[in-house]
C-alpha cells in the first residue's frame, strides 16, 4: 500500500516549523507553498479508516492532531509574518478553492483542509482576526480573503460575519473588494447572510460615491 499523507504529516509539520523559524524569509515562503501542495494532496485522499491508520502505526485521531498542528503553524505564520509570508499563506488556500466549476469537483474541494479534518476552527479564526484588528490595509484585506477561503466554518461565527459586513463599507477599496470576496463565499452557504449582503449591495450600487472598482467587485458577488 502506498504511504498515505497522514503518515507523513508529522514530518511535514516539523519541516514547516524549521523553515518558519529560520532567518531566511524566502525559505519560509517556499515551505508554506510546499505545505499547501501537500495539504491539497491530503485533502483529495479519503478519510483513513482505523485499519489503514494502524498499518502506518497511527491511532485514530492522530491524523487530525497533525493537521491541527500544521494549520495552526500556518495561522501563526500569517499572524506574525511579513507581507510576503502572509501572501504565501493566503495563496495556498486560494489555490484550494480555484478549481473546476463543476459541482462534483467543487464538492470534492469542500472536503479539503481545513474544513473537514481539524478540530479547533475557532483558534484559526482568532489568530487571523488579530491581523484584521491590527494590520494595515493590505494585511486586513488578506485576512478577509482568508475568511472567505475558510467560509465553510467562518460563516458560523457571528463575529466574523459582522467583520465581513462592516468591511464592505470601508473607505478603502482594497478592503472592500476583499470583504466582497469573503461575502460571496459566505453567500454560497448561508441564505440569511445572503439576504443581508443583497440589501447592502443594492445600496452600494445606488450610492454615487461608490468607486467603480467596488461596483465591479460587487457585481461579481451576484454570480
Amino acid at each position: 500500500m502506498d504511504k498515505i499523507s497522514a503518515a507523513s504529516a508529522m514530518e511535514w509539520s516539523i519541516q514547516l516549523d524549521k523553515a518558519l523559524r529560520s532567518n531566511n524569509p524566502a525559505r519560509a515562503a517556499e515551505a508554506i507553498l510546499q505545505t499547501g501542495q501537500r495539504l491539497e494532496l491530503w485533502g483529495r485522499e479519503p478519510e483513513a479508516t482505523k485499519a489503514v491508520l494502524s498499518i502506518f502505526g497511527l491511532v485514530p485521531g492522530e491524523d487530525r492532531l497533525f493537521a491541527n498542528t500544521i494549520l495552526l503553524r500556518l495561522a501563526d505564520a500569517f499572524r506574525f509574518g511579513d507581507k510576503k509570508i502572509r501572501l504565501s499563506v493566503v495563496r495556498i488556500f486560494l489555490t484550494n478553492i480555484r478549481c473546476d466549476k463543476s459541482n462534483k469537483h467543487r464538492n470534492q474541494k469542500r472536503r479539503t483542509f481545513p474544513n473537514s479534518r481539524v478540530y479547533n476552527h475557532e483558534e484559526l479564526l482568532r489568530r487571523v482576526k488579530v491581523v484584521l484588528d491590527t494590520g494595515d490595509v493590505e494585511s486586513r484585506a488578506m485576512a478577509l480573503v482568508l475568511f472567505g477561503c475558510w467560509a465553510d466554518f467562518a460563516k458560523d461565527s457571528a463575529e466574523i460575519r459582522y467583520l465581513v459586513l462592516s468591511s464592505m463599507v470601508s473607505s478603502d477599496n482594497l478592503e472592500v473588494k476583499a470583504s466582497l470576496f469573503a461575502a460571496s463565499r459566505f453567500c454560497e452557504l448561508t441564505d440569511d447572510f445572503a439576504s443581508v449582503v443583497l440589501e447592502m449591495l443594492a445600496n452600494m450600487m445606488a450610492a454615487q460615491e461608490t468607486p467603480e472598482a467596488a461596483r465591479l467587485a460587487g457585481v461579481s458577488v451576484f454570480t
